[in-house]
C-alpha cells in the first residue's frame, strides 16, 4: 500500500498513472473467442501496433537512407577497375538520369523535383496508403465493444509519430543523414517537406475517427471535458497546421521572413503538446527519445562550431555599381567551392535572431602561401528583409563594417569531383554569377590535376555561361571573369595542360539589333568588335588579357543550354576516339528554376551517350537561388 502511495505522489497532473518509459502491455480479452481472434490480428492489435506500424514505418525511412549511404561509399571508395565495367557505367548514368530529369508545368509556372525524387515520394504514397487503407476495418464491429480507439486512427497515429526524428532530423543543416549519404542538406530540404506533409495527413486521419466515433457514441463532450488527450491533442494539430501551411512554398516565398522567425517556436509547441498527448503509450516516448537525441546532437554540433570553432568575424559591406552588395569577411574558415554558409548579424538592424544563407564566390587558399587570410566573399542581390536592409547600409555607409556569426560551410562540389573533369561547364544567372566567379577560380586552381594528383591528357575545356536582364550586372560580370582569367597563375604557366576557356555572357532583355555578339579573342592577341552599337551600350571598351580565353557578349539571346550540352558531348566522343580514352564533363549551375530545369533536363539525357560510351560520365552540379 505504501508503495502505491509513493508511486501516485510522483505523477504528475497530465499523466494519469505512474511515469513510465512505456505503458503496460498486458491484456486480457473477455470477448468470445471468435471476437478474441478477431481484434487480436496483427493488423488490428491495439497493443502491438507500434512495432507493426510504427518500427515499419522507420524500417523504410532506414531502408532509403542506407541504400543512398552505400552508394556514397561506393562512389568514393570503390577501385577504378570497379568503376570502369558496364553494370557500374549502366547503374551510374540509370540513377544520375532519375536524379537530374525533371517536369514543368507551365500553366502553374511549376518546376518539379527531379524523377527519382518523385520516385522516392510516391514510394511513401504507397507505402502509407497501404498501411492505412489496407487493413481492414476502419472502425470497429458494434456486436462488442472492441475498444475506444478506432483501428484505422490508430496506425495512422502510430506512423506519424514514427516520421518525427526524421521530420527532425531533415530539418537541420549539420545532420547526420547528410552525413552518411553524401547528399547536402538542402537537397534534403524536400524530403523535410514531405515527411512532413504526410505526417500531418496522418495527424487528420488518426483525429477524425475519434471524433466521429465518439460523435457516434454521443459522448464527445464528455470526452473533450474529461479526457487530457483531447485537450492536448487540439495545440498539437494546430500548430501542426500552422507550420505546414506556412511552408508551402507559394506562401513561404512571400512572408519568408514571418516564416523564418515564427516557425520554430510553433515547431516547441508542437513537439510539447504531442509529447503530451502520447502520455507514454506502448513505446511511444522511444521516438521523442530518439527524436531529441538526434536533433539536439546536431544542433550542438553546428553550434560549437559556429560560437567555438569559428567565433566572431568582421564583414565589410560594399555596394556594387551593378547594385549588388559585396560582402568581405576574412577567416580561417575553410571550404570548397560552391558552398554556402548560414550568415547571422549581430545587430538589431539586421535580424539579430535569424541566419541567413549565402553562396560563397570566392576560393579557399592557403594563408600560409598568401602570407594572409582568405576572404569569404558573397555577391548579394538586395531583395526584401535583411538583403534590402544590407544594401540600405552600404548605401549609406560605404566600407562599413558588421560582426556576424558563420554558420556552415554546407553544400558545395568537392576536389574530387573537380580534379576528374576534362570539360568544365559552368553555367549561372542573375545573382548565381557569384556561384560561377567560385567555380572558375578553383577549375583555373587546379589545373592539370587529377584525383592522384597527375596532369591529365591533353588540354582541358572550360565554358563560362552567364545570363541576365541586367546591363550593369553583365558590365560587372564581365569585369570580374576578365580579371580572373587575366591573372591566373595556372593559366599563364601550364600551356600543355592548361583550360582553353570560352566565356559567353548574354543579356536577355536588350532589343534585337541587326548584330547580337561581340567577341574579344584574346587568346591571340586581337580584339574585335563584330557589333555596330550605340557608344552607351558598349562593354569595357578595352580588356587586356594573357592566356587563351574568348569573350563573347550576346544581347537579347538567352543561352540555348540543351544545345550547348549536346554539342559539347558530341565533341567529346570524337576526341575520345583521338584521344584514346573517353572524357569526363562536369556541369555546374546555379540560376532561376527555369535555366535549372533546362540544365537538368539537358544532363540526363547526355547520360543515354555515357551509357553507350561516347563519354565516361556527364556530372551535374546544381545550386537553386531558393530551398
Amino acid at each position: 500500500m505504501d508503495m502505491k502511495m509513493d508511486m501516485h505522489r510522483f505523477t504528475v497532473p497530465w499523466l494519469d498513472q505512474p511515469v513510465q518509459l512505456q505503458s503496460s502491455r498486458a491484456d486480457k480479452c473477455k470477448l468470445s473467442p471468435e471476437q478474441c481472434a478477431f481484434r487480436n490480428s496483427r493488423w488490428r492489435y491495439w497493443y502491438e501496433a507500434d512495432h507493426v506500424y510504427a518500427l515499419n514505418t522507420v524500417y523504410l525511412c532506414c531502408a532509403i537512407i542506407a541504400v543512398f549511404a552505400i552508394s556514397n561509399f561506393i562512389v568514393h571508395y570503390a577501385p577504378d577497375r570497379i568503376k570502369r565495367t558496364r553494370i557500374y557505367r549502366l547503374t551510374t548514368s540509370a540513377s544520375r538520369y532519375m536524379a537530374y530529369r525533371g517536369y514543368r508545368i507551365p500553366v502553374f509556372r511549376y518546376w518539379s523535383p527531379s524523377l527519382g525524387v518523385v520516385a522516392l515520394g510516391l514510394v511513401g504514397v504507397v507505402f502509407f496508403f497501404a498501411m492505412t487503407l489496407g487493413p481492414k476495418p476502419y472502425y470497429w464491429p458494434t456486436d462488442a465493444n472492441y475498444g475506444s480507439s478506432p483501428p484505422i486512427a490508430t496506425r495512422a497515429g502510430w506512423m506519424a509519430l514514427a516520421l518525427l526524428p526524421f521530420v527532425l532530423a531533415l530539418s537541420l543543416k549539420a545532420n547526420m543523414i547528410s552525413a552518411l549519404t553524401g547528399v547536402p542538406p538542402e537537397k534534403l530540404q524536400v524530403f523535410h517537406h514531405w515527411t512532413s506533409y504526410a505526417m500531418f495527413v496522418l495527424a487528420l486521419v488518426h483525429t477524425f475517427p475519434y471524433i466521429i466515433f465518439h460523435i457516434w457514441k454521443g459522448d464527445m463532450v464528455k470526452q473533450w471535458k474529461t479526457s487530457v488527450v483531447y485537450w492536448t491533442g487540439i495545440p498539437a494539430l494546430l500548430s501542426q497546421t500552422y507550420l505546414t501551411v506556412m511552408s508551402l512554398p507559394a506562401i513561404r516565398n512571400r512572408f519568408y521572413e514571418f516564416f523564418k522567425a515564427t516557425h520554430l517556436i510553433a515547431a516547441l509547441i508542437f513537439v510539447v503538446f504531442f509529447f503530451l498527448h502520447c502520455d507514454f503509450r506502448l513505446s511511444s516516448w522511444d521516438y521523442f527519445i530518439a527524436s531529441g537525441a538526434l536533433y539536439l546532437t546536431s544542433l550542438a554540433a553546428a553550434h560549437i562550431r559556429t560560437y567555438l570553432l569559428h567565433g566572431l568575424h568582421t564583414a565589410t559591406l560594399e555596394q556594387l555599381p551593378s547594385g549588388l552588395v559585396r560582402v568581405a569577411v576574412p577567416t580561417i574558415v575553410k571550404w570548397t567551392p560552391g558552398q554556402h554558409v548560414f550568415v547571422r548579424f549581430i545587430t538589431s538592424d539586421l535580424h539579430l535572431l535569424t541566419a541567413h544563407p549565402f553562396t560563397i564566390s570566392s576560393v579557399c587558399r592557403d594563408p600560409d602561401e598568401e602570407g594572409k587570410a582568405s576572404e569569404l566573399i558573397f555577391y548579394i542581390k538586395p531583395r526584401k528583409g535583411v538583403t534590402a536592409r544590407l544594401a540600405s547600409l552600404a548605401r549609406q555607409r560605404p566600407g562599413c563594417k558588421k560582426k556576424i556569426l558563420i554558420e556552415g560551410p554546407y553544400g558545395g562540389v568537392s576536389t574530387y569531383h573537380l580534379c576528374r573533369f576534362d570539360t568544365i561547364i559552368v553555367i549561372a544567372g542573375g545573382s548565381g554569377g557569384g556561384f560561377s566567379l567560385a567555380m572558375v577560380d578553383e577549375a583555373l586552381r587546379l589545373t592539370g590535376l587529377t584525383t592522384s594528383g597527375k596532369g591529365v591528357q591533353g588540354r582541358r575545356n572550360l565554358q563560362v555561361i552567364f545570363s541576365t536582364r541586367d546591363r550593369s550586372m553583365a558590365d560587372w560580370y564581365v569585369q570580374e571573369i576578365e580579371s580572373r582569367l587575366s591573372h591566373s597563375t595556372e593559366l599563364l604557366s601550364d600551356t600543355e595542360h592548361g583550360y582553353e576557356t570560352s566565356v559567353s555572357v548574354h543579356i536577355t532583355s536588350r532589343p534585337m539589333t541587326s548584330q547580337s555578339t561581340n567577341t574579344v579573342d584574346s587568346g591571340r592577341g586581337s580584339m574585335r568588335d563584330v557589333e555596330d552599337i550605340e557608344k552607351e551600350e558598349k562593354l569595357p571598351a578595352e580588356i587586356t588579357t594573357t592566356g587563351m580565353f574568348s569573350l563573347n557578349v550576346h544581347r537579347d539571346a538567352r543561352p540555348d543550354i540543351p544545345g550547348l550540352l549536346e554539342r559539347t558531348v558530341g565533341v567529346a566522343g570524337m576526341q575520345a576516339e583521338l584521344l584514346g580514352h573517353r572524357l569526363r564533363i562536369g556541369v555546374l549551375v546555379c540560376g532561376p528554376a527555369s535555366m535549372l530545369h533546362d540544365t537538368r533536363n539537358a544532363a540526363a539525357l547526355a547520360q543515354a551517350r555515357a551509357l553507350r560510351g561516347d563519354v565516361e560520365e556527364v556530372y551535374l552540379h546544381s545550386e537553386p537561388f531558393a530551398w
